[in-house]
């Protein structure tokens, strides 16, 4: 008797540990809620790999203050990623009035800094060459200050810094490296207005010392 009491409670132990979960069973149901929120992120991942946004891109090159239509445009579907707000969307209204505040080729992305809804005006394109190390806060759209030192007679030294012009805007920065002397540097294009446009020019001609410094406040503007 005693052999077959024990034998009976062994076969309910087992049953008891065989038995079948059922849906009130908590593992069951943070088992289902892993599988849901597995195929969601994977439904989510697919859809952001395949997501494209309409960008305008140059379909000839635009030169500095030409204006963008849509003669000169085109649009195309693109995966940026994170970056689609960097670039020109494909909206008519983005362009109304919109000119390029520096030189665009054909098939380039538009990036948003490189377009202006202000009139350039009188203001003319100037390039001056500067050193490699330019703060990279100095952008196309950005605003700097103007400083020349002349050069002395001697050839070798330069006089004390004096104020050219103040909120001058960048309208493109282009890296330069190489040469037969290996030299790096900066070119700079800024929008020059015309009285300005002369003592710029005499400094460039007597090779005197340029010095842009970044002003904040024409982010302001």
């Amino acid at each position: 008797m005693i052999g077959e009491q024990s034998s009976s409670a062994s076969r309910s132990t087992t049953a008891a540990r065989v038995k079948r979960p059922t849906w009130k069973d908590p593992r069951l149901a943070l088992g289902a809620v892993l599988v849901v929120a597995s195929v969601v992120g994977t439904v989510y991942l697919v859809r952001e790999l395949n997501h494209t946004t309409e960008v305008y891109v140059a379909g000839a090159n635009i030169t500095l203050g030409e204006e963008l239509t849509l003669q000169n445009l085109r649009i195309e579907n693109v995966q940026l990623g994170e970056s689609d707000t960097q670039y020109l969307a494909a909206n008519p209204e983005l362009i109304s009035e919109a000119r390029a505040n520096t030189f665009i080729g054909a098939g380039e992305f538009i990036p948003n800094s490189s377009i202006t809804h202000n009139d350039l005006g009188s203001r003319r394109p100037i390039n001056i060459e500067l050193p490699a190390d330019l703060t990279p806060a100095i952008t196309p759209g950005s605003f700097v200050d103007v400083w020349i030192a002349q050069r002395e007679k001697a050839g070798s030294t330069y006089g004390v810094p004096e104020q050219l012009a103040s909120m001058v805007e960048v309208s493109a920065r282009v890296a330069r490296a190489g040469g037969l002397v290996n030299q790096t540097g900066t070119n700079l294009e800024l929008l020059v207005e015309p009285t300005h446009l002369e003592p710029l020019l005499q400094a460039l001609a007597n090779e005197s010392r340029i010095i842009v410094i970044y002003n904040p406040a024409g982010t302001q503007q």
